[in-house]
């Protein structure tokens, strides 16, 4: 039973399905003002594409599984990821998206840079690391839900142990770099 609970914990705390809550989340919500349609497609897509190439390099047997979960097979993704969050990242500067925008995605593209130099030596949990980053990034403009975001990043952090995915170390030092660039994004 608590390998199941796990489960449900760990496929509602992965990155890309939290993103897409958060999306609709503020597309629904009071701050609206503060996400527009556009960042909304760019976000969705980028999203999209992220999804499909993990997708189907688990099919083609790259990926063991969908988490990446692998510390050799997920430089590839890092390959992948970074150059298409740069692409976006300028995408973003370019049509003059809020700066608040701006930083948060140039941060997190920041944050995978930094856990791709350290995947070399020791693999970060990106559950965790995105989980609190985000946590924080959403606490500057709905407390309630960055605290409670936070509180979850713990219950994900403790699902990605149950499943083996990860061992003590790399939680934690995933909660400190998503920390590390969550905060940064409170003081931009």
């Amino acid at each position: 039973m608590k390998i199941k609970i796990a489960q449900f914990l760990s496929i509602i705390g992965h990155p890309l399905l939290l993103f897409f809550f958060l999306i609709l989340f503020f597309n629904l919500g009071q701050e609206k003002a503060a996400f527009s349609n556009t960042l909304s497609i760019v976000f969705g897509l980028f999203s999209l594409v992220l999804i499909s190439w993990v997708y189907i390099g688990k099919r083609r047997g790259k990926y063991t599984d969908l988490d990446v979960s692998n510390k050799k097979q997920r430089k590839s993704l890092y390959i992948f990821v970074i150059p298409l969050m740069v692409l976006t990242l300028t995408f973003l500067m370019y049509t003059n998206q809020p700066k608040h925008i701006v930083a948060s995605f140039g941060l997190a593209t920041l944050l995978l840079l930094v856990s791709f130099c350290i995947n070399f030596y020791i693999k970060v949990s990106m559950h965790v690391a995105i989980n609190i980053y985000l946590a924080l990034a959403i606490s500057k403009v709905n407390l309630e839900l960055g605290v409670l975001l936070g509180a979850f990043t713990i219950v994900v952090l403790w699902s990605r142990l149950v499943l083996k995915r990860h061992t003590p170390k790399e939680v934690v030092l995933g909660f400190v770099v998503g920390f590390i660039f969550g905060t940064a994004l409170l003081f931009v």
